[in-house]
């Protein structure tokens, strides 16, 4: 028995170094970072109208902004780790970078959001009219 756990165990981990780390790493952020987004959503619903909806396009920005890593291994990072680096080191420039990025992401999801609900509206009202 414990011979063939030891052989699952050895061909798990042939299979992963076979995968690039970034990909492994990327891949379980966003699955990560969806998992959260739906814990949220369902809290979201229960909340007011507007207030459920924007926290979502809040955490939605926060998570899925992205920003470019500084240094010999820079790839892309999501934009809330640049301004907690930013924060803790002290670098201005660097909150302010990360900090517009967030914000431009939240903008645009809340104008998006805004024509979403009119759409909605609109849809509503018309299925609900009578026929000519």
């Amino acid at each position: 028995m414990l011979e063939s756990s030891s052989g699952i165990w050895t061909g798990l981990i042939t299979a992963l170094d076979s995968i690039p780390e970034d990909s492994i790493a990327v891949t379980v952020y966003i699955v990560t970072a969806l998992i959260m987004l739906w814990c949220w959503y369902g809290l979201a619903k229960r909340l007011p109208y507007p207030v459920g909806s924007v926290s979502w396009i809040v955490l939605f920005a926060i998570l899925f902004t992205p920003t470019v890593s500084e240094g010999s291994n820079a790839a892309i990072a999501p934009a809330i780790f640049g301004l907690l680096f930013g924060i803790v080191t002290k670098q201005s420039l660097l909150v302010w970078i990360n900090l517009s990025a967030i914000l431009f992401v939240t903008g645009l999801g809340l104008i998006i959001g805004y024509f979403w609900s009119k759409y909605s509206a609109n849809k509503k009202a018309y299925k609900n009219s009578p026929p000519l």
